[in-house]
C-alpha cells in the first residue's frame, strides 16, 4: 500500500495528507472512489476495535487470575460468561483517553508502542529457539534472517515515529514504562498474599 501511495501521489502530498488512502483513490478514480475507500477504512477500524474489545479485557482477566491486577477484574458474568468488569474498566479508561487527547495523539502513542512490541515479539523467537523443548513448525530455513529483519524494521519504524512526534511518543513511552513498577508491586503483593494464605491454612 505504501508503495502504491508513493507511486500515485507526490511525496509531499503523502507527508501532508490526513487521509492518504482516500486521496490516492481520488487521484486515480475520482472523488466518489475516495469516499468509498474512506468507508472501507472506517469499517476496517471498527473491525480492529472489535478485536481490541474482545482481547484486551481477557488480558486483564488473566492478570487478575494470576494475582497481577485487581481481583474484581477476574470476575465472570454469571449468565454471559464474559469478563464484564474488565470490559467495563477498559471502556472507562478508553473514555478518559478519548476525552483528554486528540485522535492523532492517541494514534501516535499506540502505533509507536505497538511497533516496539512487534520488534520484541520477533526477538522473543531467538530466546524460544534456545529452549530445547521448543520445536516450531514455521520459518524453517528463513530463521534467523526473517525475524531479525522484521525486528530491525520494526525498531526503525518506532524510532522514526518517535522522532516525528517526540512529545506524544515520550508520553506514550512514559505511560508504558509505568507498567514496570506496577508489575513488580503486584508481584510483591501477590507473593505476600499467597504467603499469608499458606499461614492461615
Amino acid at each position: 500500500l505504501n508503495a502504491a501511495y508513493q507511486h500515485v501521489l507526490a511525496l509531499s502530498t503523502v507527508a501532508s495528507s490526513t487521509r492518504v488512502a482516500a486521496d490516492a483513490m481520488e487521484h486515480v478514480l475520482g472523488r466518489d472512489a475516495g469516499g468509498l475507500i474512506a468507508l472501507v477504512v472506517i469499517v476496517s477500524a471498527l473491525g480492529a476495535d472489535n478485536g481490541i474489545i474482545l482481547a484486551g479485557p481477557r488480558v486483564y482477566f488473566a492478570m487478575a487470575r494470576d494475582g497481577l491486577a485487581f481481583r474484581w477484574m477476574g470476575a465472570v458474568h454469571p449468565r454471559r460468561q464474559t469478563p464484564y468488569l474488565a470490559i467495563a474498566a477498559q471502556a472507562a479508561w478508553s473514555c478518559v483517553l478519548v476525552g483528554s487527547n486528540s485522535y492523532r495523539e492517541l494514534f501516535t502513542r499506540v502505533v509507536y508502542t505497538e511497533w516496539l512490541f512487534f520488534a520484541l515479539l520477533a526477538l522473543a523467537l531467538f530466546r524460544l529457539r534456545r529452549r530445547g523443548e521448543y520445536h516450531p513448525l514455521f520459518l524453517g530455513r528463513a530463521y534467523p534472517l526473517v525475524p531479525a529483519v522484521f525486528a530491525a524494521i520494526s525498531f526503525a519504524i518506532a524510532v522514526n515515529q518517535g522522532l516525528a512526534n517526540i512529545r506524544a511518543s515520550a508520553a506514550g513511552m512514559g505511560l508504558l514504562l509505568l507498567g514496570i513498577p506496577a508489575y513488580y508491586l503486584w508481584v510483591r503483593r501477590s507473593g505476600k498474599e499467597s504467603h499469608a494464605d499458606r499461614r492461615l491454612s
